[in-house]
Order: structure tokens, then sequence, then C-alpha cells
């Protein structure tokens, strides 16, 4: 049966979201100029603006030129970041990192410190750190958790984080007894591709890959604007990618184990050579054979897993981050060209640039799309 209300509150809210992003990206607009470039109506923007207004959302700012043919000029409009903010919280094995942003991800105030042994000790460190922002509470509008791990962020549940020992715990469920605001939460890398995607990289692409090499290997998988989680919230696991070599050598993906890849690839792995994978590198640069012979392993290797992840998804852009991504500068014209000689699929590969601030950005980038669809934004 056709639901016709259901159908209108749709177009209204995808018009609302036209309308606020109109304004946001364009910084000073009119009521009629936003009606003119989306085809909308008068009276309809009016309305939208009239709401977004009343939440402080959009603001007034004066007013704007004359028109050509000398009519009266009309209010211009602008969005208003300070009418609200965000907190990212990126749980790391060893550090958290806790990020307070305005609406443009601006951060305010920002803590880094040692990850807690227990949830609710995590959520006590969260409200410390909002006491010492100076932020009132009814001034943020929700909050992002990343984890290392496979969450449901369906249900906020924390299905498996071996880092953390921390498993089938209900995080949102515990989170409501220490704040008011919304919560949600997700897998670590997902929420750094999305910093990525909104603050780091070079304008903003609706299909990308993120590749973070640090402690760990991950991946997260942004397709037609949308994060891809997957039917058990492990889409982008490319830790677990395995070849007969590996085969081989009888490096397998069991349950609670290094993945395969990750076994060669990762800031562990590069480390079992003997040295950090930041001296690693500078020995690289400095033509040292073994520096050099572990590398061009590793840039092979790399090199390989993005021609088949291009060839298979297609993404505009590939986005190299985490810890070890910091000392790539040297190899990543090599990476380009390996790729683009394994694979006629054209992609962009840059490295990442918002280093250890990627997941907190991005968590809070989650929240605000999450308030925006839910017309709480």
């Amino acid at each position: 049966m056709y639901n016709r209300t259901g159908s209108l509150d749709l177009i209204k809210k995808i018009n609302r979201n036209l309308v606020l992003d109109m304004i946001r990206s364009e910084k000073k607009i009119s009521r009629a100029l936003v009606a003119k470039k989306l085809g909308l109506s008068r009276s309809t923007v009016t309305s939208i603006v009239n709401e977004l207004i009343k939440k402080k959302f959009v603001v007034e700012t004066g007013l704007g030129d004359s028109t050509k043919e000398g009519g009266r000029r009309g209010i211009e409009l602008g969005f208003n970041p300070k009418s609200g903010y965000g907190i990212g919280v990126d749980i790391g094995r060893t550090r958290t990192l806790i990020v307070l942003t305005d609406l443009d991800g601006e951060i305010e105030y920002k803590e880094e410190c040692k990850t807690t042994a227990t949830v609710e000790e995590t959520l006590e460190l969260i409200q410390a750190f909002i006491q010492k922002s100076g932020i009132e509470k009814d001034r943020i509008l929700g909050m992002g958790i990343g984890l290392p791990g496979i969450v449901d962020s369906r249900e906020g549940v924390i299905l498996d984080v071996p880092a953390l020992n921390w498993g089938n715990i209900n995080l949102v469920e515990k989170a409501k007894n220490y704040f008011a605001f919304p919560i949600y939460v997700n897998n670590d890398v997902n929420f750094a591709a999305l910093g990525e995607r909104w603050l780091g990289s070079e304008g903003m692409t609706d299909n990308m890959f993120f590749i973070a090499i640090g402690t760990g290997v991950g991946g997260a998988i942004i397709a037609n604007g949308e994060l891809i989680e997957g039917y058990r919230y492990s889409a982008g696991e490319i830790n677990r990618f395995i070849d007969r070599e590996d085969l081989a050598r009888n490096r397998r993906n069991d349950p609670g184990e290094t993945g395969a890849f990750e076994q060669q690839i990762s800031a562990f792995a590069l480390e079992r050579k003997g040295i950090s994978p930041e001296e690693l590198f500078a020995r690289y640069t400095r033509e040292e054979p073994e520096a050099v012979r572990i590398i061009d392993g590793f840039v092979q290797y790399l090199s390989i897993t993005i021609a088949n992840i291009v060839s298979l998804l297609n993404p505009q852009r590939v986005i190299i981050g985490g810890g070890v991504s910091g000392s790539m500068s040297t190899v990543i014209e090599d990476i380009r060209k390996q790729v683009s000689d394994l694979t006629p699929i054209p992609t962009e590969i840059k490295l990442a640039r918002l280093g250890r601030d990627a997941g907190g950005l991005g968590a809070v980038a989650y929240v605000f799309q999450q308030l925006q669809d839910a017309e709480d934004l």
C-alpha cells in the first residue's frame, strides 16, 4: 500500500538536508538564491530556513548586494558552526583520544590518555573530559566512540574487541547512565575513514577505500557516500587477506589470531625485523641494503593488495593512514606506480593527512551525519 505520509516526510527530510548543505557550503546566501539553485519553491525554503534559525544552526548575517536589476537586497544566511558540538572518542589498544569539535570539525578541546581497563572507567574519563572542556552539556549534540574490533553499530553493542578483552557489551545502554545526549559506536578504522573524508583529503569523495597500517591493519569502505559495514559489521577487514604463499607458509586466519595479511604488513610485522618502522624507513632512505630489501617487500605486498581492492571496488581514492603511514612519504610514488602496473583501473592513492586525530574527528562526523538524517541537526 502506498504510504503518502511517509513519502512526504522523506521529501521534507531530503529538502531540509539540501538547504542546510547549500547554506553550509556557500557561506553566505539568500533564501531566494537557495530556492533558485535547488529548484525549490521560495515558500518551502522559507519554512525550512525558519526551522533552522529556530534551532540556531543558521543565522541571518545581514543584507546582500543589490541585484543587477536594482531590486531589493535579500537577507543573507550563514551556517553557525558554534550552535552545537560533538565529541569523538578513539579507543586504541594503549591510548585513547577524545576530541570536542564544533559543527565544522574545528577542535575546541582535545585530550589523549592511557586506555582504561573497563568500559565504566572509559565513560568516567569522558565525563571528566567534558567538565574540563568548559562546554555546557546541553550544547553537546552527541558522541561517537570508535573501538578496535567488531561493533554492532545499529544496537550499540561491542561484539568483539580482543585487544581490550571487551565483548558482548551494550556500550550505548551503559553510556545512557552517564550522558543525556545521543551516543553512537563503530569500528575505529571506519571512523578514521570518515574523518579523512570529511576533513583530510583533497575534496570529499563519495567512493574511497581507507587502509590503516599501525600496530594492526584494517580497512574501511565508503561507496556512494555511505559507510559499508557488511553483514556482520566486518566489511573492510583486509587484515584477513590471504594468498597461496600464506598457505604454503602455514599462515592462516584462525579465530582470535592475527590475520595473515596483518602478519606481513603491520608495525608489529616490521618491528619483528628488530627495529621500529620509523627507523626502518629512515635506513631505507639511506639505501642500507637490508632495509631496502624489507621495505621493497612491504611496498610490493601492499601494492598487490591495493591493486586487488581497486579491481574489486573501483574506488576513486585509496587513502593510507595509521601510524606507519607517517613514515611512507618516500615510498608512496613507488606504490602508485606498482598499482598502476597491476591494474588498468585508475585510482588516486594518497597518504592520510589527519594523523592521530582522524578517528576522533571521524567519530564526530558520524554523529553529525546520524543527527542530520534524524533531523536533529
